[in-house]
């Protein structure tokens, strides 16, 4: 009974606190032609997790959604883009993570993509104290980086702890 008991804690825990992209909208630039969007296609559908991607090439977003309990970091997206010679921009992203730091200095840090953000708000007022030591969701855009560079901050538009 005791063995039951403490299997199912472990997968409760497991599951409560997933540290994971659950959708990821990055802009393309360069990508013109019916060829270009379908590569791009192919290569986010090679990223472990991913489980849909929508390519418009009239706007060249690239809409990814990822199962739970995805493993998939930033910067495999970001690679994606740029080994078939395009540039990426900023990305809109929500992902759930664990909240720590400070209030000043606050990280969020994705585990299974061993991904580490300092968070910025995109509007004053917001405040983070009750969520710190939480697993939260976020909704928010990591800015444009140097190639083969991922941003070290995340800008927040929303932040809630997970469910």
């Amino acid at each position: 009974m005791k063995r039951i008991l403490a299997t199912a804690f472990l997968l409760v825990s497991t599951v409560a606190a997933r540290a994971e992209y659950e959708q990821v909208n990055l802009t393309v630039f360069g990508m013109d032609c019916a060829p270009c969007a379908h590569a791009i296609h192919v290569s986010m559908k090679g990223v472990p997790g991913v489980n849909t991607v929508d390519v418009d090439l009239n706007t060249g977003l690239v809409s990814i959604k990822l199962n739970p309990g995805n493993s998939a970091a930033m910067r495999q997206f970001n690679e994606a883009v740029e080994k078939n010679g395009f540039t990426h921009k900023d990305a809109q992203v929500i992902v759930r993570g664990q909240l720590s730091g400070s209030v000043r200095a606050p990280f969020l840090d994705v585990a299974g993509a061993n991904d580490r953000y300092a968070l910025a708000p995109l509007a004053a007022g917001t405040d983070i104290s009750s969520l710190l030591g939480k697993t939260v969701v976020i909704d928010g855009v990591l800015p444009q980086s140097a190639k083969g560079k991922v941003s070290d901050t995340l800008r927040y538009k929303t932040i809630a702890e997970a469910r």
